[in-house]
């Protein structure tokens, strides 16, 4: 068994209890095995950035001293913060979730999420002090906290068969394991009005601060970050920004998120010209991203609003005539251009991925095996950056066979359950049309597990209980 297959299987055996359970020393055991699982996989993906830290310790070592008493301080005030301010875990994760920051590890060049993995540290210690005081509070997530549980645990599993080691390591140590952590402590936090409401404001705000940044890129053709982009824009009839993101379209997706958060305030606590005026800023730029995947995203999240609000008969009306309108317009598009272009490529990534599932029909590819699979056999098997999956639904069947299928779909039914809960809440229904966004975003861009809005917005569900629910929401 590969180091980071012990790491992965170590660190979710420790998220069940975290997750599921609110026995303490079941939880107890569970922060320790998800703390050496994370330690563990660490050390083996990133055994060369290490080793180097290590030599540079040796040279250098007060500086090494520095840099160790500078983490420790960290954790001991951002600890405290966190467990004497519960709700500043909340804000500090909505404030970093959009911030991605190059960095080179494992070898490889990468946009991570820098600043959420401190404020997760924060979290981390804070449950430590908690658990050693047995004062930690477990998650009310319910039967969502199960969902997760047994995915992250398959995903982990299927470590032990990946086609693609390093990039299975590469999933679990950045994005799944450190965000389903972010999931248990946030789900025990069951925050107030005001708590979401200062969530709500950073959220816009940020919002306002990314569409600034994309009318300057606009105004004067220059694009931060990505070179893909930059060359694209020599070539296309339009001017693609991305603002402070890597891609365009995640830039679009953040948007899109914050304008259906707009609108059912619109909805639920009534018509303002100010909101209205914040949701066209925001509509504008986003429409300078010119992503497809991302106006789709934006009017699944606007159907569904409008579905908790509409008579049954109008909802049924505007869906039927929404099909019959995407259906005629796809048959346009085709009639003058192949389904590959159409689709932006996609088309060839899902061939790829029909062929990962044909070869692999049980228990998929492994996790982050699906470019590897895919390429598997070809004249390029080495080009793997060009066959990354862009719908999530066939990544999982892909990488993790029909059991891992299965598990999403219990995951976002047990979502959308506690979403709809009796009584209908206003809160609920808003943070699940967000919901509904990143999963139809997620269709045409696999980026569902990678995105923290995801895992915060799962936390928040089955939580908020704040007010009954209103006339409109009902």
């Amino acid at each position: 068994m590969s180091g980071t297959a012990l790491g992965a299987l170590l660190a979710a055996a420790g998220l069940v209890p975290l997750l599921a359970t609110s026995q303490p020393r079941l939880r107890l055991a569970g922060f320790v095995a998800w703390t050496l699982g994370i330690v563990v996989l660490a050390a083996d993906l990133l055994h060369s950035p290490i080793s180097r830290f290590r030599v540079d310790a040796t040279d250098h070592p007060p500086l090494a001293a520095g840099a160790i008493l500078a983490a420790i301080a960290f954790l001991v005030v951002g600890g405290w913060l966190v467990q004497r301010w519960p709700w500043l875990l909340l804000l500090g994760a909505v404030l970093a979730a959009p911030a991605r920051i190059p960095v080179h590890a494992g070898g490889a060049d990468a946009n991570l999420l820098v600043f959420l993995y401190a404020v997760i540290a924060a979290g981390w210690a804070a449950t430590a002090w908690e658990l050693l005081r047995g004062a930690e509070r477990a998650p009310e997530l319910g039967r969502l906290g199960q969902a997760a549980a047994a995915l992250v645990g398959w995903m982990a599993i299927s470590v032990l068969w990946t086609a693609d080691t390093h990039q299975a390591g590469v999933e679990m140590l950045f994005f799944v394991l450190p965000f389903a952590f972010l999931l248990a402590r946030l789900g025990a936090l069951r925050p107030g009005l005001r708590e979401l409401r200062w969530a709500f404001i950073a959220q816009v705000a940020l919002g306002l601060v990314f569409t600034a940044v994309g009318a300057y890129q606009h105004l004067t053709h220059h694009v931060f970050w990505n070179p893909k982009i930059i060359v694209a824009n020599d070539y296309a009839a339009f001017f693609r920004v991305n603002s402070l993101f890597w891609d365009a379209s995640i830039y679009g997706r953040f948007l899109a998120v914050t304008i259906v958060l707009l609108a059912a305030v619109c909805i639920y606590r009534g018509f303002s010209w100010w909101l209205i005026g914040l949701i066209a800023v925001l509509f504008g730029g986003m429409y300078l991203a010119y992503s497809q995947s991302s106006l789709l995203a934006l009017a699944a999240g606007c159907l569904f609003l409008g579905a908790t609000v509409w008579p049954r008969r109008a909802t049924i009306v505007v869906l039927a005539v929404t099909a019959v309108a995407g259906a005629v317009a796809l048959v346009v598009a085709l009639g003058s251009h192949s389904a590959n272009s159409v689709s932006s490529d996609r088309s060839h990534l899902l061939d790829l991925g029909k062929r990962v599932i044909r070869h692999h029909p049980f228990g998929g590819a492994g996790m982050g095996g699906f470019a590897r699979a895919a390429l598997e056999g070809t004249v390029h098997p080495g080009r793997v950056g060009s066959a990354a999956s862009h719908t999530t639904p066939v990544t999982v069947l892909a990488e993790l066979g029909p059991v891992g299928l299965a598990l999403y779909v219990w995951l976002l039914f047990t979502a959308f359950v506690a979403g709809l809960m009796r009584p209908l809440h206003p809160l609920r229904l808003a943070l699940l049309a967000a919901l509904v966004v990143i999963l139809a975003h997620s269709l045409f861009y696999n980026a569902f597990f990678e995105d923290p809005a995801t895992w915060i917005l799962l936390a928040l569900l089955p939580t908020v209980t704040t007010t009954p629910a209103s006339k409109a929401a009902a």
